[in-house]
């Protein structure tokens, strides 16, 4: 009996050892941002197999700061995270992020949002939506 529920404790934790941990302050470097190349922050919080957090989707123009935008129904699956995001100020369009863990980087892949946005500003009056990007986030220091 004590072997039994030994093995069980075991396969548990081998089971919640295999999920990554996605949690903390990721830099997104070059990442498009209208006619500039601006490194973008993504900060995430995992609780299991959620994640919230957020994203610094814009500049804001009369203070030079970054605007944080909130990700929205973040799942882990393994060394997989999904959310997406509302970007855009006259016409929000929602961006989804797919990405990898591997070692300190998270290689996503982003469909939705605008064309010129690279999925992480909002879109104009009139943009279009674009085929799906490729970005990589690395763990800050």
């Amino acid at each position: 009996m004590k072997t039994l529920m030994l093995s069980l404790l075991l396969g548990i934790f081998t089971v919640a050892a295999f999920d990554a941990n996605f949690s903390g302050k990721w830099v997104i470097e070059g990442a498009n941002r209208g006619p500039t190349r601006q490194s973008t922050t993504l900060i995430l919080n995992q609780t299991g197999n959620e994640v919230t957090g957020s994203i610094s989707s814009r500049i804001d123009e009369g203070s030079a700061s970054p605007v944080y935008t909130e990700i929205l129904d973040g799942k882990v699956d393994g060394d997989t995270i999904r959310f997406y995001v509302w970007t855009g100020l006259d016409r929000p369009v929602k961006a989804h992020y797919e990405g990898t863990l591997s070692g300190e980087e998270i290689r996503f892949t982003v469909t939705g949002g605008a064309a010129e946005s690279g999925g992480l500003a909002g879109p104009s009056a009139g943009a279009s939506q674009s085929a799906p990007r490729q970005l990589t986030a690395k763990r800050a220091k």
